[in-house]
């Protein structure tokens, strides 16, 4: 039997629309969550970029030299200095790190030596089937590794439902957000380029843990989600799954 497979990602972006707390998330960004490929941005090829090298030690990538970056400011023409760095080409634009932020991401990997990385888990919530990739399974613990390129609210973390479905996808108790933050990021200035820019942990992180009434929000959040989805006539954008019944 096929059930619609439904990620975490759309359930989160579902959530931040109903909740009427995120004034940039629409309605339609939820759809587009749902009917369009995601072809990525600056801001995820830096991330991708971070997480390949948490992930392998040593993705592949090519030497970036030293040089000078042109931008605008104030209307008028202005250059900087840039060290060394690494370019990581993606099939939509590239990311280049310096050699300082690339060595925050090792040490980061070093720290969790023995952790397994991308690690993909599904379960039938009845209707539908619930899917997630955890970046990062350390022992018991659950952690989420994300770049930053402004300011954090811990609550924007501690009221998503990521973490929840991911503890219970993956029947764990505890989930951390490791979040990285690029200090004083321009996007019109740095684009895919971070070279030069301060990469700083965010700390503590940020710990959220099972608690008695989880699961059955999440499974709440399911059933509102496929409503609105039957409602806005988006069922067959989501793809099937076998069940393991």
């Amino acid at each position: 039997m096929k059930k619609p497979l439904i990620r975490v990602t759309q359930l989160e972006c579902f959530r931040r629309y109903m909740s009427g707390e995120y004034a940039y998330v629409t309605e339609q960004d939820v759809i587009d969550n749902i009917t369009k490929k995601f072809e990525g941005n600056d801001y995820t090829r830096i991330g991708t970029a971070f997480h390949s090298i948490v992930e392998c030690g040593a993705p592949h990538c090519t030497k970036e030299p030293s040089g000078v970056r042109h931008f605008t400011y104030y209307k008028k023409d202005k250059t900087e200095t840039v060290p060394e760095g690494r370019r990581f080409c993606y099939n939509g634009g590239d990311a280049i790190l310096d050699v300082k932020q690339c060595m925050v991401a090792l040490n980061y990997r070093n720290k969790h030596p023995y952790a397994f990385h991308e690690v993909r888990e599904y379960k039938d919530f009845g209707e539908a089937i619930i899917t997630g990739c955890a970046d990062m399974i350390d022992g018991l613990e659950i952690r989420d590794i994300k770049t930053k390129f402004g300011s954090i609210s811990d609550k924007d973390y501690i009221d998503s439902c990521q973490w929840q479905f991911y503890l219970e996808l993956f029947k764990a108790d505890t989930f951390h957000f490791d979040l990285f933050i690029f200090q004083g990021y321009n996007k019109e200035k740095h684009k895919g380029d971070v070279r030069g820019l301060d990469l700083t942990p965010y700390e503590p992180a940020i710990t959220c843990y099972r608690y008695p009434e989880m699961e059955d929000k999440n499974h709440a959040l399911v059933r509102d989600f496929l409503k609105w989805v039957k409602f806005r006539e988006l069922l067959p954008y989501l793809p099937l799954r076998e069940t393991d019944g």
